[in-house]
């Protein structure tokens, strides 16, 4: 199930499946109530979250958009330990998984291949925004 989370990433796509296996070792298993903020748009983040069951919503001041069961958030943390770009409040009781940016950086030690195609799409990200 949680494979399946980390395969909707575009950045987790097409990747070893030893990669994605040591990377489902590292996921923590977090629980948000209704009305929770989970993020805050412009605060620095350490992590990413993959929604496996509930709705949140996701704004800035010119987008919204409510996420639910498979969808992800805060990926430009978890890659750049930056912040982050929206803001994002549970509308029901949130399941989700987060991978920080520390387990990451674990978890590409063994995958320079791969550590060296991430860097590459941040810093081409860099010109334009990571969402």
């Amino acid at each position: 199930m949680c494979s399946q989370l980390l395969k909707k990433v575009p950045m987790f796509q097409n990747r070893e499946e030893t990669f994605i296996n040591d990377v489902l070792l590292k996921l923590h298993y977090e629980v948000f109530q209704e009305g929770d903020v989970i993020v805050r748009q412009n605060v620095p983040g350490d992590r990413m979250f993959f929604i496996d069951h509930g709705e949140a919503l996701m704004e800035t001041e010119s987008y919204e958009r409510e996420l639910c069961d498979g969808d992800f958030f805060g990926e430009t943390c978890v890659l750049t330990k930056g912040k982050h770009l929206a803001t994002v409040k549970a509308l029901t009781d949130c399941q989700c998984f987060s991978l920080s940016w520390d387990d990451f950086q674990e978890a590409l030690q063994g995958f320079p291949d791969i550590k060296k195609d991430l860097e590459k799409i941040i810093l081409v990200s860099s010109d334009s925004e990571v969402v």
